[in-house]
């Protein structure tokens, strides 16, 4: 059986080969990037859930956790408690799995679909080498949660709806009301609204013989499955904190509408999202092309309209993040498939027009382009200021080289299906040789020094935290540091919150913080600053938040002051003596 026979025919061989393209996309140097304000919140609360038991009623940095449902914080805190809350690799672990689950279940999605196993596989590898696919898949967020979940579920959905007749339509339709669940235990209702809504749009609009009466009681039981699941948590929340999370939910729902408020148009340059797919995924929305052209007229259309429904649904919400495009590159892999799968029958069978010659040159020299240039890229962000060495660079650079000639074999030959291995090929060289190496870039601040240090400080561990001044104290260093740190207002509350020594954290310099009163009952020890900006000093991403005194406050008991008394005395009558 030769490679061919494999990629085409074997179902166990795409899936050993998608397994091992998302152990590389997702898992391969994933400590490398630094942790966000998203992961740092996930990451606090999942340690105090193993340090405090706050398993059922999230914690961060002390305060009451309600805005997001415990899912992935409990899978992650899971992992902390195994492999430890400062392996930064293993917190981010759960996300690559889920990654991973999505990938899988957009080849089994496309297999009950269609039936066509190269379909599955090229949907599948333009899904998995999409850019936003692969940076969330990376980070320790909630995203990849609801979205693969909820994929899941809509492929066993797809799957219960096309073979009604099936026996196993109660396990499906369970296993489905499951998924569901942990969608909305992940993120709430967020996937329901950008991934589940615009599918059946899509789904009815396109396959309308669908009679749901036949189907009304296997999902009945689906529907108490998923309430089951999801509501358990919010409804005990509702009972033990009832004031707190009516203020949360609130708040939530009204952010959606006053922050991060972005235009209507701001989503649809959505293609731009999933990478070295841009180019595929426009050409595929020429929709009077498409529906004249492409064999499968349906399933583009079907795709199609999930794309763009999904696209308007989340440009109708006031808050726009570029996150939350990630839904859209489920249907976008399917609308990029289709345009794939049309030029390959069309080539095959030598039938192909001026016009599919045309797009099919377009996607192709697009990435050969991008394929000879990044080498040249790559010398000026990196090999240049010496943070590659020169075998990776070399072998970076011969590898591209080798991909774009490859493409322009493709070019000759038409190989359609070589084009899309040759691109995921590209995705994957640049995932192994850049990433290790962005540090670098990610990092421009010469004063950079990381106030994780403090953990290794031993005397410091055993003394409370707390953060004063007119700074707030960001929840990134709040994981940095690794312990709770309490806000003490010294203006409104002027006494010492402890009578032990405590360390406090503060961006200006704490002599200047502290008044004469409070310097008469401190001794105080300044240990270290600390800067933990990425970027240079006058850029806008500097900020003065981020650069932290940390000091030891050691409060004077009543023979400490008398004996600094005693001194003062003394000082001032030698001074006297002197004159």
């Amino acid at each position: 059986m030769n490679i061919q026979s494999i990629l085409d025919n074997n179902r166990y061989g795409h899936a050993i080969l998608l397994i091992i393209i998302c152990y590389i996309s997702f898992f391969l140097f994933n400590d490398e990037f630094f942790v966000n304000i998203m992961e740092a919140r996930n990451f606090v609360t999942a340690r105090e859930m193993i340090e405090k038991g706050n398993w059922l009623v999230p914690t961060m940095n002390g305060e009451l956790r309600l805005a997001k449902p415990p899912l992935p914080t409990w899978i992650t805190a899971i992992f902390g408690s195994i492999f430890g809350m400062e392996n930064l690799s293993m917190l981010r672990f759960p996300a690559g799995i889920m990654g991973s689950l999505m990938v899988l279940f957009m080849y089994q999605f496309t297999l009950s679909l269609n039936g066509n196993k190269i379909k599955a596989l090229t949907n599948s590898l333009i899904l998995v080498s999409s850019f936003y696919v692969l940076y969330m898949s990376r980070t320790g967020t909630w995203d990849i949660f609801c979205h693969s979940f909820m994929l899941g579920a809509i492929w066993i959905i797809h799957s219960a709806f096309k073979n009604h007749n099936c026996k196993s339509l109660w396990i499906k339709f369970s296993f489905a009301g499951v998924l569901l669940g942990l969608s909305f235990l992940s993120k709430g209702p967020v996937a329901f609204f950008a991934l589940l809504l615009p599918f059946l749009i899509a789904y009815f609009t396109v396959y309308r013989q669908i009679n749901l009466k036949q189907y009304w009681q296997p999902i009945a039981l689906c529907l108490f499955i998923f309430a089951v699941i999801s509501f358990w948590w919010p409804v005990f929340i509702s009972i033990v904190h009832a004031q707190e999370a009516a203020a949360v939910a609130k708040l939530e729902s009204g952010s959606w509408m006053n922050r991060h408020v972005r235009p209507f148009y701001y989503y649809w340059n959505f293609p731009i999202q999933s990478g070295v797919w841009t180019m595929s995924i426009f050409t595929s929305l020429l929709f009077p092309y498409a529906i004249k052209n492409f064999k499968a007229k349906e399933e583009y259309k079907f795709a199609l309209i999930w794309t763009l429904s999904s696209v308007i649904l989340l440009s109708l919400i006031p808050e726009k993040k570029d996150r939350y495009l990630l839904p859209v590159l489920i249907p976008s892999a399917l609308l990029a498939g289709q345009l794939f799968h049309h030029l390959y029958l069309v080539f095959k069978h030598k039938s192909a027009k001026k016009a599919d010659h045309i797009l099919f040159g377009i996607n192709l020299w697009t990435i050969v382009t991008v394929a000879f240039s990044i080498p040249i890229v790559a010398f000026f962000m990196f090999q240049k200021h010496k943070l590659m060495s020169i075998h990776a660079f070399t072998l970076f650079t011969l590898f591209s080289e080798l991909i774009a000639m490859s493409l322009v074999i493709c070019w000759i030959n038409r190989n359609v299906r070589a084009m899309v291995i040759s691109t995921t090929s590209l995705f994957l060289i640049v995932v192994i040789f850049i990433i290790p190496h962005t540090g670098g870039i990610l990092n421009r601040n010469n004063h950079f020094k990381n106030i994780a240090e403090v953990r290794n400080k031993k005397e410091l561990q055993e003394y409370n935290y707390y953060s004063i001044g007119e700074y707030d104290f960001r929840i990134e260093l709040v994981y940095e540091i690794g312990k709770e740190v309490k806000h003490w207002d010294i203006k409104s509350k002027p006494e010492l919150p402890e009578k032990k020594p405590f360390v406090v954290l503060s961006t200006e310099n704490p002599k200047d913080i502290f008044t004469k009163s409070h310097m008469s009952k401190i001794r105080l020890d300044i240990i270290d600053q600390y800067d933990n900006n990425r970027q240079r000093t006058g850029k806008r991403r500097n900020k003065e938040c981020f650069k932290k005194y940390v000091s030891l406050v050691s409060p004077l008991s009543i023979s400490d002051k008398t004996l600094t008394e005693v001194t003062s005395v003394e000082m001032n009558k030698s001074k006297d003596n002197g004159n």
